[in-house]
């Protein structure tokens, strides 16, 4: 009987942490939802100081962007690779909807279709679709970018 009843007893307290635990994956979806739109304003503002603060400084943080030609790893290089963007257009849009979120822990990852408009220095524009994946990390309740792959959908010649 007393071994039923502790049965009993933890699965109360299963029932009792549910809520909160409910909450809290809102709440992180919701800061994951906040952290993305902040990533694609400092790359709209072409802003190297609001990248910054949207990134982990780490040693693993990843970069692949659509125009990549080599895989980016290191906060160093991350933020020098995010500068050359900036550098290389005079407008850069891009907009995602419906993202698809996952929290495992203190990961957190997104993916989706990206629509990416790119104003080049010679006046000409470069539109097009790109499936990305981001990778965050909740560093002290601040969900922060660890890594950003955006591949060009394939687009067959006519």
């Amino acid at each position: 009987m007393k071994r039923l009843n502790s049965f009993a007893f933890i699965g109360l307290l299963l029932m009792a942490a549910a809520p909160a635990a409910q909450a809290q994956q809102t709440n992180d979806l919701e800061r994951i939802h906040v952290a993305s739109q902040q990533f694609a304003a400092a790359i709209g503002a072409r802003d190297i100081n609001a990248m910054d603060k949207v990134w982990a400084h780490e040693s693993y943080a990843s970069f692949i962007g659509p125009l990549s030609t080599t895989v980016v790893v290191g906060w160093d290089g991350v933020r020098q690779a995010w500068q050359t963007r900036f550098g290389q257009f005079d407008r850069v849009t891009l907009s995602m909807d419906k993202p698809h979120v996952r929290i495992n822990g203190e990961a957190a990852w997104a993916v989706g279709m990206e629509k990416v408009e790119l104003l080049r220095k010679d006046g000409k524009t470069i539109s097009f679709n790109a499936f990305v994946t981001n990778v965050f990390e909740n560093k002290g309740g601040q969900w922060l970018l660890v890594a950003h792959q955006s591949t060009p959908v394939f687009q067959p010649p006519e």
